[in-house]
């Protein structure tokens, strides 16, 4: 079973991280050069967080500069953020500075967005982006997903899920995540898993599908076997 975790600010060792499992690190500009000679086994995605919008050129500049780089297999984490960080009059122009980049270099981005679902949406239709957007830490009502769904969009899913809303996700648009979170990636995929009524292996392949159709350069880990090693340590 081969676990993917499309996006995390944490690797914790990279000698003695779960070998059986591969990630897209999330980094700032700035940490790109430094991150990508640390570890090794991983890929990244990179960008300017809405928070941080705010006197961004300097930062933008230099995203642009490194995102070609085959490391980079996303653009992001960027969005809209209505609780914390500038005004939408500074996020939303960095916002689509991201997209452009995106197209450009036919990449997808990953988005965080919280309580801006009306903005994002707008955004997403003045810009008609070809790349997929994949909406990190989701855990929208099934109302809010029915319509990101039919706007096309694509979900993450971390510790947090609502259980009602999983089962309205097309299992071709869902993949899992890590975060900031303290629940490791198996635990994030038995949980999504158990809230399809799947079991852990079919999800696995499922995601895995997704994986390689939206991030086709992603190192591929080596085969994990959940079953074997369940019985092992019984």
């Amino acid at each position: 079973m081969i676990l993917y975790d499309v996006h995390t600010h944490q690797i914790i060792l990279e000698d003695s991280d779960d070998p059986y499992h591969s990630c897209i690190l999330d980094v700032y500009p700035l940490q790109f050069e430094v991150a990508k000679e640390s570890y090794t086994r991983h890929s990244f995605s990179c960008g300017i967080h809405p928070w941080y919008s705010e006197d961004s050129d300097q930062q933008m500049a230099y995203l642009t500069e490194i995102a070609p780089d085959p490391r980079i297999v996303a653009i992001g984490e960027t969005g809209l953020d209505k609780l914390k960080g500038p005004s939408f009059d500074v996020q939303i122009p960095v916002f689509k500075r991201h997209i452009v980049l995106s197209e450009k270099l036919r990449k997808p981005v990953i988005i965080h967005c919280v309580k801006a679902w009306e903005e994002l949406i707008r955004v997403k239709r003045e810009t008609v982006p070809s790349q997929p957007w994949i909406i990190h830490g989701y855990r929208g009502k099934p109302e809010l997903t029915k319509r990101l769904v039919k706007e096309g969009f694509l979900f993450s899913v971390g510790d947090t899920i609502n259980a009602a809303s999983m089962p309205l996700i097309p299992i071709h648009s869902l993949f899992c995540e890590t975060d900031e979170d303290e629940m490791n990636i198996r635990d994030v995929y038995i949980q999504a898993a158990e809230s399809l009524q799947m079991d852990v292996e079919t999800f696995s392949e499922h995601i895995a599908r997704n994986v390689h159709r939206v991030f086709p350069t992603l190192h591929t880990p080596p085969t994990y076997h959940y079953k074997k090693e369940e019985e092992e340590n019984e």
